[in-house]
């Protein structure tokens, strides 16, 4: 693996780059180009860890909060998500069926941990790596030949690709920065302050003093403690209507996408950052989408 790399492609002759290329052309046509891919994959990771914590319900905060068991869980959870964000089937002997091809997903929150079950050796997969600590995450793939995989195997007869063998993968991104886990930012002394507070203080105060940082909605449900979150965000009696006489604005990626763009900033699907103006020009965009006041 390329460290650093946002894409690392095999080589053009490798065996397998003719299959391999036109897979991820496909995969990347689905989720709408490169750009979009890594868009999204900051919060993938971020939404699914999340999703399985559950703050607002079972009162836990860290990855290492989970048990055993909803860690293995969590693989699933990522092909889940997966099949629904590329809106492909699943195939008929593996988790999804990309341009006619079967294809399985493969996850590790643990080093280069793939198990590959027999039915899909010597078939295409889709290697996902989590590293929660570093909230780095990389997506690559493989056609997980014979040769590729280890001599052992576990219980149920999988087997891991072997560390020579990692040189054919075909990262999509490698290393890559996904969003941090909220909690592991927020200091302690504004973690008790936050679960003090009123919905709307607590976001206000949230935003405030943690500009710049992408907030997923799972993370405002939790700290809202209401089923309409979204209200204690929204002009009209939410917390925008706080900050924008301080001049922050409240930015969410599904309806200020453009926006945020245009700030420079680096966000994933449904997440919040909260943002001053840098100057006379970003304020002026902020004061003409009636984010600040």
């Amino acid at each position: 693996m390329v460290v650093g790399a946002t894409r690392a492609p095999l080589s053009p002759g490798h065996e397998d780059y003719n299959d391999l290329s036109a897979l991820e052309a496909d995969l990347l046509s689905a989720v709408g180009g490169q750009s979009m891919l890594e868009e999204k994959l900051r919060s993938f990771f971020r939404s699914a860890i999340d999703e399985v914590i559950d703050t607002a319900r079972s009162g836990r905060y860290y990855f290492a909060d989970l048990e055993k068991t909803e860690k293995t869980y969590l693989g699933t959870k990522f092909e889940i998500l997966l099949r629904d964000w590329l809106q492909v089937p699943r195939g008929i002997r593996l988790d999804l069926l990309i341009g006619g091809r079967e294809v399985d997903v493969k996850s590790t929150t643990v080093g280069f941990g793939w198990m590959i079950p027999p039915e899909a050796v010597d078939e295409f997969c889709i290697l996902l790596r989590v590293n929660e600590q570093d909230a780095k995450c990389a997506v690559g793939l493989i056609r997980a030949r014979k040769e590729y995989l280890t001599a052992g195997e576990n219980r149920d007869a999988k087997k891991s690709v072997s560390a020579s063998s990692r040189r054919h993968i075909w990262w999509l991104v490698s290393d890559f920065d996904y969003t941090r886990n909220f909690w592991s930012i927020v200091s302690d002394a504004d973690r008790q302050i936050i679960s003090t507070l009123h919905g709307t203080q607590a976001l206000a105060l949230l935003f405030e003093r943690y500009q710049g940082l992408p907030v997923s909605r799972i993370q405002i449900a939790a700290i809202a403690q209401q089923d309409d979150y979204m209200r204690r965000i929204r002009r009209g009696g939410g917390a925008r209507d706080i900050l924008a006489p301080k001049q922050i604005a409240i930015l969410y990626s599904e309806t200020d996408r453009s926006l945020m763009h245009q700030l420079g900033l680096k966000f994933g699907y449904r997440e919040f950052i909260s943002y001053s103006p840098k100057d006379a020009e970003e304020r002026a965009l902020l004061l003409a989408a009636n984010h600040i006041d």
